[in-house]
């Protein structure tokens, strides 16, 4: 019986055009995202790899000179475009995935692509989990709005229940229609990233991704089925049914989750970039002072005698660790409290939960690039203490005069950086999964209760 409601409905929608329409569009948005994505991820991907080699290789030419000065010369290193990113690109695009390596500074992420960008991209880039995450549910709720209220208007749901069907039978079958319909979105895209993970070659850590990503999308999308045939059910008619579940749609996916990032700047406010910059650089200012006088007894770095100027410039970083670790450590926290506050807010909608779990897994949320831009700085000063620590060795009463060649900077290791295991991102996107899975019970509930108290007329 559920096999028949179920052939019944989705002959019934694919033929009165909605299906037709709504879903088509959504399946070339989504099969349009995902090619462009695909083939912006490559170019990108191969434009990274390129400049961070040619970024080395200037490091490693650069000829005889100080150590100090070599250190000044600097290079960029990228953050490796993760196969997963072609399908949701995460904050990438907001905060960057570019970092300046450079003696005495710590630098933040730089060449962010949504500075360039219109007003726009405030209402998100068109990914293919932007598709999903916006259009899917519209999909699923203009396909079923009417499921039991447009039966009861013609009558034939007088004419089941005189046939004997059970509700629940009834209220599966339809759901199996409304998740086939559902399903021409889902496989494509599952199709097409099985085939960008199988091309990239890393195939455990980036099929458990997916996997994790999958199960997140078919409980968001699940939810709104069956809170699309709890509404169907309990409206008096299926007109009533659409506003309704339009409405929702809209403070769900749009209202809600504006709010809860616009509430949690307010809670946890971000500090403006010339008072975090004046805050670094007075920290500063009052470590390298301190240093120089328990280390030294002076007060300038031009009284530090020159034999002594290579120790003098390496406690002068290791006093800077400390103070950028605390300036930059506080302003990630920041960033993660904000997050926090968001997801908290965002309980309402799942598509607040469904978002930290889809960027998450597809390796471009805040956890993730905070990782990167630590890993970039570990490599910075790997570089500065490499340079401090010769200058030591070999300089002596030479100091700046001294020089170093390419046997030196050879010794530096190329930046390599990987992303951290799909464990590792599931156990800080663990709220979210259980967000989206208490939310697709809550719906399955409601639907059933709905779907009890049915009445024919």
């Amino acid at each position: 019986m559920i096999a028949v409601v179920a052939k019944r409905d989705f002959i019934g929608f694919v033929r009165d055009g909605r299906f037709s329409w709504v879903g088509g569009l959504a399946l070339v948005l989504l099969l349009s995202s995902i090619a462009v994505g695909w083939r912006h991820h490559g170019e990108l991907a191969q434009e990274r790899r390129a400049a961070q080699l040619e970024g080395y290789e200037t490091w490693v030419a650069q000829g005889r000179k100080n150590p100090h000065s070599a250190a000044h010369l600097g290079m960029f290193v990228f953050k490796p475009e993760t196969t997963l990113a072609l399908f949701d690109p995460g904050l990438e695009p907001y905060v960057g995935a570019t970092v300046w390596l450079e003696a005495h500074e710590q630098s933040d992420l730089k060449f962010r692509p949504a500075r360039d960008a219109t007003g726009l991209r405030r209402f998100g880039d068109l990914s293919a989990a932007f598709v999903l995450q916006m259009i899917g549910p519209l999909v699923v709720l203009l396909i079923g709005f009417d499921a039991f209220a447009g039966e009861r208007e013609q009558g034939t749901l007088r004419q089941l229940s005189s046939l004997g069907v059970p509700p629940h039978r009834l209220l599966w079958g339809k759901a199996t229609a409304v998740a086939a319909g559902v399903a021409t979105l889902l496989l494509p895209t599952v199709v097409l990233l099985l085939a960008a993970v199988f091309a990239s070659g890393d195939l455990g850590d980036s099929l458990a991704r997916l996997a994790w990503l999958l199960l997140g999308y078919c409980l968001y999308l699940g939810t709104f089925l069956f809170s699309t045939l709890a509404v169907s059910a309990a409206a008096p008619n299926s007109r009533v049914a659409l506003i309704v579940l339009l409405a929702a749609w809209i403070v769900a996916t749009v209202v809600i989750p504006r709010a809860a990032s616009e509430l949690s700047r307010i809670q946890y406010p971000t500090p403006t970039a010339f008072a975090f910059d004046s805050a670094v650089a007075d920290g500063l200012e009052h470590a390298r002072r301190q240093a120089l006088e328990e280390n030294f007894h002076v007060k300038r770095s031009q009284d530090v005698p020159i034999e002594e100027t290579g120790r003098a410039l390496q406690i002068d970083d290791h006093a800077a660790y400390l103070v950028f670790d605390k300036h930059y450590g506080a302003l990630w926290d920041v960033f993660a409290r904000q997050q926090r506050a968001q997801e908290t807010i965002g309980a309402l909608s799942p598509l607040v939960a469904l978002r930290g779990l889809s960027t998450g897994m597809a390796g471009t949320d805040l956890a993730h690039q905070r990782d990167f831009a630590a890993a970039a700085e570990r490599h910075r000063r790997l570089i500065q203490d490499m340079m401090s620590d010769d200058r030591i060795v070999h300089a002596g009463a030479e100091g700046y005069n001294y020089q170093a060649d390419a046997e030196l900077w050879r010794k530096v290791p190329p930046f390599d950086y990987a992303s951290p295991p799909s464990g590792w991102a599931l156990a800080r996107c663990w709220p979210n999964l259980i967000v989206l899975a208490a939310g697709f019970v809550l719906s399955l509930l409601s639907a059933v209760a709905s779907v009890r108290r049915l009445r024919p007329l």
